[in-house]
């Protein structure tokens, strides 16, 4: 297992660098640039604009631009935020912690939630039950997650009065573990909402394929309890496939945040890359989009490696 993840790990590095290279060039698409404020003014001369793109950089070719970028990367320099001047990786860990503990929770409640969901769905199929949690499993994929935050907000924050509606707590650092998972409860309840609903349908229709199994129907005849027979053998392997899932998945809670933070002010990469892309800031766009990319291949390996612990004969091969 550790020579499968090193050979993993370094085949990661030239795929993180043509995901850098690729991402670089859309972002020098875009339309607009980091000049584009000063499009109009009277002030503002062609002169200026040409020092400006100078001291920036960007009046060299796309080629070099991308090899000084990597070059400096690669050292540990992320270069400098286009604004507001500073360091690009001191930006980028401020803001980073945020982001991972908001969608630490967000899984762990989708998990909590849908797991026990999609288990019972498999056992009572087609009973009243799983048509119950099959509907709610696609209104939940339905719902838009931007409408969603906003009506959290109105319900919980502006009528109930009963939770916070924005930011991680008070200025001053105090209030304690409760305060903190206040804020973190709506911000973290939209981000998981529709992960629930996938993640329950998906179990489900693994689960009744494997308790549909002959080695299910043998262990049922040798009089296992159905407690035993649903949860070890059952869940153990639907879950094998479920990892993937959730795996591939987790990628996704970082463009949600996106969303999620802008909407609840959560100080995180999410809300940073949004604030970065309407400025053009592409030093700041770049280190983040790096730090996704890492996400990706991280989760796709831990999914590897979690398919040994479910399944000794992967292990073994």
């Amino acid at each position: 297992m550790t020579r499968f993840v090193l050979v993993r790990l370094a085949q990661a590095v030239p795929l993180l660098v043509g995901i850098s290279f690729l991402a670089f060039l859309l972002l020098r698409a875009m339309p607009g640039g980091p000049t584009a404020a000063y499009y109009g003014n009277a002030s503002v001369t062609g002169e200026d604009l040409a020092r400006i793109e100078r001291e920036l950089g960007l009046d060299r070719p796309l080629p070099v631009q991308y090899l000084t970028w990597l070059g400096a990367f690669l050292r540990g320099d992320w270069g400098t935020s286009f604004v507001s001047r500073r360091p690009v990786l001191d930006m980028v860990l401020e803001r980073l912690p945020a982001t991972l503990e908001l969608m630490a929770v967000a899984l762990t409640l989708a998990l909590v939630v849908a797991v026990p969901l999609g288990v019972l769905a498999a056992v009572r199929k087609y009973t009243w039950v799983d048509t119950v949690l099959t509907g709610a499993s696609f209104v939940g994929l339905s719902i838009p997650v931007f409408w969603l935050g906003l009506m959290l907000i109105v319900v919980f924050t502006v009528q109930l009065g009963w939770l916070p509606g924005g930011g991680t707590g008070p200025a001053t650092g105090g209030g304690g573990l409760l305060t903190r998972l206040e804020y973190l409860a709506l911000p973290a309840l939209t981000l998981s909402f529709v992960s629930v609903g996938f993640f329950t349908r998906y179990l489900r229709s693994s689960m009744v394929e494997v308790l549909g199994s002959d080695f299910i129907r043998f262990a049922r005849a040798r009089g296992m309890t159905p407690g035993r027979l649903h949860l070890r053998h059952g869940l153990r392997n639907a879950s094998i496939p479920f990892v993937t899932v959730v795996a591939i998945h987790i990628p996704e809670y970082l463009v949600g945040a996106v969303v999620v933070e802008t909407i609840f002010a959560w100080p995180g990469t999410g809300r940073l890359f949004w604030e970065s892309a309407v400025r053009f800031d592409y030093p700041v766009l770049m280190g983040i989009l790096v730090i996704g990319s890492v996400v990706v291949l991280v989760s796709n390996l831990l999914a590897d490696v979690a398919y040994g612990a479910l399944d000794p004969r992967i292990r073994r091969g």
